[in-house]
């Protein structure tokens, strides 16, 4: 019988494949209407090349094979689970209709009971595949959306804490900012006393100097206080940093710092706010000529990254400092946050604030014997 059967397979297999597909495509649902007739012909003749295993030889690691394909397809596109397992059902009507008419009475009863077998295996692991595949997928998506929320929540918190923290400034800066520059300005009309000499002229040029320094962190706070206004155009990023580089020799050669320049790639233009990454690149720059002792060096390291499915332009600015410390790598992007004895602890705050604006990210890691490499990355496109 089994010679029969699939003698009769063979013979019929054109038909069937026929027959199937336009049934598939006349009686299956809008979904199976709607794809195209050389694809549908491809599936259901891996689906009737499947069965035969099965049916003829008993084998059902194809029938497997196909029904794993076809979940993945179901849950890719959106096939109803009914559309599917009518699928299937036709196949058995196709077969039942010719094996009337062209297989011997005495053996259309175990014939038919091998296809009803086969088409039963067929429905129940494609059901339990589909429902195990269908629940992973519902479980993989809520820990992308849980993650999603995390994120969108800390996001929000955060910017309700920088508004905060933004208006608290404002207010107070202004509010020193006037007696400040009184005090200002009669230090420095007493500097100016011949009667005032040695040591108290030295001790006025000091009170003077750190007035200065405290009206230079006030604007500090109230740069940060404002919302960042961006004027977008196509920028070099070479040009920007080496521009910079540049403006800071004089420091370079104080602490007599070398300076590497390294070029891994050729960066393209990117669209950005040329000065607010100025501002981004030059507080980078001189966090790292503080970090450095005399003689120290200082990398700077353009190159492309790929990370998913984006492309960024990536500056790797790296010193010889004491480093950061592993508790403190996200830390030192915080406002308020810093280890110096001078400074208010916003220009890395700034830094992350800049580039964010620009949908890009800053990292800073322990280099591996000494120092810190910041990882400024600019986004450039999709891969």
């Amino acid at each position: 019988m089994k010679f029969l059967f699939s003698t009769f397979l063979n013979t019929h297999k054109p038909r069937i494949i026929g027959e199937w597909v336009e049934k598939l495509h006349t009686e299956c649902g809008e979904q199976y209407a709607q794809r195209p007739v050389e694809e549908l012909f491809q599936t259901i003749c891996q689906a009737v090349d499947a069965n035969y295993q099965v049916l003829v030889l008993g084998n059902y690691h194809p029938i497997n094979a196909f029904i794993d394909k076809i979940t993945q397809m179901r849950l890719k596109t959106g096939f109803l689970l009914s559309d599917v397992q009518k699928a299937f059902e036709l196949y058995r009507i196709i077969l039942v209709d010719l094996l009337i008419s062209k297989s011997p009475p005495e053996d259309f009863g175990g014939i038919l009971e091998q296809l009803n077998h086969c088409l039963a295996y067929t429905m129940n692991r494609f059901s339990d595949h589909f429902q195990g595949m269908h629940q992973q997928k519902i479980i993989q998506q809520n820990r992308e959306l849980e993650q999603i929320v995390k994120k969108r929540t800390a996001a929000l918190q955060e910017s309700e804490r920088m508004a905060y923290i933004g208006h608290i400034t404002a207010s107070l800066s202004h509010e020193i900012r006037n007696p400040l520059s009184s005090v200002k300005m009669n230090l420095q009309i007493l500097s100016t006393n011949p009667k005032i000499k040695g040591n108290d002229k030295r001790r006025v040029d000091i009170s003077v100097a750190e007035v200065i320094r405290l009206e230079q962190i006030l604007n500090q706070l109230l740069d940060f206080a404002k919302p960042l206004q961006m004027n977008v155009k196509p920028c070099n990023i070479f040009h920007i940093v080496n521009s910079y580089v540049d403006l800071l020799e004089m420091k370079f050669r104080e602490k007599k710092i070398e300076v590497n320049i390294i070029i891994e790639d050729e960066l393209p233009p990117v669209m950005a706010d040329g000065e607010k990454l100025g501002q981004a690149f030059i507080n980078i720059l001189i966090n790292a000529i503080e970090s450095s002792g005399p003689f120290g060096k200082i990398s700077v390291t353009f190159k492309k990254i790929r990370r998913q499915h984006h492309k960024y332009a990536a500056v790797l600015i790296g010193d010889e400092g004491e480093g950061v410390d592993e508790k403190d790598k996200t830390e030192i992007f915080k406002p308020f946050f810093t280890k110096k004895t001078k400074g208010v602890g916003l220009g890395l705050a700034n830094v992350k604030r800049i580039i964010e604006a620009h949908n890009g990210f800053v990292t800073a890691e322990p280099r591996p014997l000494k120092g810190t490499q910041f990882s400024i990355m600019i986004p450039m496109g999709k891969i």
